[in-house]
């Protein structure tokens, strides 16, 4: 811990010039006075805080956080996230009772700054986030720590012997974990963690998200193949292989990061036939028209309204070395999914959705484009991956109630 708090104070300077550019960028003052500790006067204290590394946590925890507030409608719920697009989920949520706030630097000075303004009743980690001074200081002051829905990657259980020190003295301070699977729990049993404080009680990706009843999107009528949670060359990539399908059906993509649109744009339209009269943006409030080829969905909380309607799915950040995406958001909806080669941080799901024959995945772009024909034309062939992955997640609608279980009586 000695090690990690001087590397903390020497690279501070670099950190701060970081947040400060990202908050420029951002044009968004509180994120750096939050993560600086400050600008928290909107925040009630004693909050219930679940902390999010980005949007996929926070849909991942919604459904709980629903469920945890029926059982105490009376108690304000707090989610810290890393990232601003995770901001904007909960902004859209528009709850009286729900709260959010930027995480504040893992430096003790911020951290306590934040703490003792907030006093929160319990920290709950959620998967991955284990920054080693948050935890050891809620410790520390009373607030007890506890990992839901953990998880680790090979990455970290494979890291070198002092970062692996760091990880042992700090998951001691924690109260308890609770993990996704058998292999989650083996990894940190591997780091260091007691047997007796980590307990298997399910992924919490697997239980519908809270929007899956919301409105689906109204702005076209159109059969239209998704492109979800996309990263760089991915949209020029698959454009391209559609392009080359010349199929009849409108390709919406959905970027992870919607801020990189300039870029995406300027790629598509290196594509013959991609130009202003067949590129639409959502951010532009661009009308889809039967000329329109492509639908760059670019905003911030609206991917899940797309699930529902669309002939078919192809989930992102699989197709490089992004370690994919949650599968399991899609498949809520029932939908037939395609996916690329890499699914190292969904291997659990992938395996689950594959052995099932409810998801199809891929090696390469050609092969997905051979895949996207096979579906579109095959109307069975889809029918049967739909009613398939429904069958596949229906058992596992009793983990949110498990996780309520545990967490509650904390509360």
């Amino acid at each position: 811990m000695a090690i990690y708090r001087l590397l903390i104070v020497i690279l501070s300077p670099l950190i701060f010039a970081h947040l400060l550019w990202k908050s420029i960028r951002l044009k968004q003052p509180r994120f750096l006075l939050q993560r600086l500790g400050l600008k928290l006067q909107h925040i009630p204290q004693n909050c219930v805080w679940f902390h999010c590394a980005s949007v996929g946590e926070v849909n991942t925890i919604l459904p709980l956080l629903h469920e945890l507030h029926q059982r105490h409608p009376e108690q304000p719920f707090l989610i810290t996230t890393n990232t601003s697009t995770g901001a904007e989920i909960i902004a859209h949520q528009n709850l009286p009772w729900l709260h959010h706030a930027f995480l504040p630097m893992d430096w003790n000075l911020t951290t306590l700054s934040f703490i003792r303004r907030l006093k929160p009743i319990a920290l709950f980690l959620i998967e991955t986030e284990l920054w080693p001074n948050l935890i050891v200081l809620c410790s520390n002051n009373g607030i007890a720590v506890n990992i839901i829905n953990g998880r680790l990657s090979v990455k970290t259980t494979g890291a070198n012997s002092w970062v692996r020190s760091v990880y042992h003295q700090v998951l001691s301070q924690v109260s308890h974990i609770y993990v996704r699977s058998q292999t989650d729990q083996d990894n940190y049993l591997r780091l260091g963690a007691g047997r007796e404080q980590v307990s298997i009680l399910g992924n919490l990706k697997f239980i519908p998200p809270a929007s899956i009843n919301a409105p689906s999107q109204t702005i076209t009528r159109r059969d239209y193949v998704l492109v979800a949670s996309s990263h760089h060359d991915e949209e020029y990539q698959i454009a391209r292989i559609w392009n080359q399908l010349n199929r009849n059906e409108l390709l919406v993509i959905a970027p992870r990061h919607p801020e990189r649109r300039e870029h995406i744009i300027k790629q598509l339209k290196q594509i013959d036939g991609i130009d202003t009269n067949t590129l639409a943006l959502r951010s532009h409030n661009d009308p889809v028209t039967g000329q329109t080829r492509i639908y760059l969905l670019d905003t911030v909380g609206e991917l899940m309204q797309w699930f529902a309607p669309a002939k078919l799915i192809i989930m992102a950040g699989s197709f490089s070395h992004r370690g994919g995406h949650n599968l399991l958001e899609p498949a809520h909806f029932g939908k037939a999914i395609i996916f690329g080669p890499h699914m190292e941080s969904f291997v659990d799901e992938s395996q689950l959705l594959l052995a099932q024959n409810a998801a199809v995945q891929v090696q390469s772009f050609e092969e997905l484009g051979t895949a996207i024909n096979e579906l579109l034309d095959n109307k069975n062939a889809r029918l049967q991956l739909e009613a398939n992955v429904k069958q596949t997640l229906q058992p596992f609608a009793r983990i949110v109630n498990d996780y309520a279980d545990v967490i509650a009586p904390q509360l």
